[in-house]
């Protein structure tokens, strides 16, 4: 069993090497470091799984950036929308062979769905229909925080209630998902996995918290059940580890934060087993032994 620093310090070495690669654009250099992206992959799931893998989609707003499987948050242009002014779809490291992420920049469950807005989203998600989410792939759809975290607690506080404002915003992400489900792809929805407490978000943030921490945690917790319920309904996996990994009343330890907002790696196995245990994410279990574990 691998401590965590030492673990720490292979996802910090592979993200480096790999970023090295990429810059060199050397087709032999990554190469070299496939066994250890599945050796990394094995580690966070405690069992080898079987090649090749398929990959998911992680397509959304910044915390799509966790399944980059490194605490640095780096990001590649990928991909871009538009001509004289255009916008970029960017991705992570991707150090994990079983995730592809797609950050369509900040947005939000409720514009998604929408052309012409700020981030572009619903032109980004367009292309990427065109380029490579083909019927059959998989995606995980990784939008809300910014609405539970900003705009929802706007609403409520400007007299709606927060059940009502939170069923009209999960109920417009889930057009996104069954659009995409049309064309043919194997949706699933990825919820917001925290609740920031004031203290914990950047003072620069655009999007900072907006009301109290027991309306923000009201509004997530609120939002999560929506969604597990309304997914539920269409036969869509979904996940949610908000509350799971700290009582609903208390915000997360800090451990569990890569940069006080995102998720870390240490909660990567955990995100793991619960995207195997919906069906998002499909892997299936290799003779092999994993690396670091005692074959007696």
């Amino acid at each position: 069993m691998i401590a965590a620093t030492e673990l720490d310090a292979i996802i910090a070495a592979l993200a480096t090497d790999l970023k090295a690669a990429l810059a060199q654009k050397s087709a032999a250099a990554l190469a070299a470091l496939e066994e250890r992206r599945h050796q990394l992959l094995a580690h966070h799931l405690g069992f080898a799984p079987r090649r090749p893998v398929e990959p998911v989609f992680v397509v959304g707003d910044s915390h799509v950036l966790f399944f980059g499987g490194e605490n640095g948050l780096n990001q590649i242009k990928h991909s871009h929308v538009g001509f004289w002014r255009p916008h970029h779809i960017t991705r992570g490291l991707d150090l994990l062979p079983c995730f592809q992420t797609r950050h369509l920049g900040p947005a939000t469950a409720w514009r998604a769905v929408d052309s012409g807005s700020s981030t572009r989203a619903q032109e980004k998600i367009a292309a990427l229909v065109r380029r490579e989410l083909f019927p059959g792939k998989r995606v995980l759809l990784s939008l809300g925080e910014i609405d539970c975290r900003c705009h929802i607690p706007k609403a409520v506080l400007a007299g709606s209630s927060p059940r009502d404002a939170v069923r009209e915003t999960v109920e417009r992400s889930l057009q996104l998902a069954r659009h995409l489900q049309s064309r043919g792809v194997r949706v699933a929805m990825w919820g917001p996995a925290m609740v920031m407490a004031r203290a914990e978000i950047r003072a620069n943030n655009p999007l900072a918290g907006i009301g109290s921490f027991a309306l923000r945690t009201e509004i997530v917790h609120a939002y999560c059940d929506l969604l597990h319920e309304k997914c539920a309904a269409l036969q869509l996996p979904c996940v949610t580890l908000a509350g799971t990994y700290h009582p609903w009343s208390q915000p997360a330890d800090p451990e569990f934060f890569c940069d006080g907002f995102h998720l870390s790696q240490r909660l990567m196995p955990q995100a793991l087993k619960a995207l195997l245990d919906s069906g998002a994410l499909a892997l299936q279990t290799s003779t092999a032994v994993p690396p670091g574990s005692n074959p007696n």
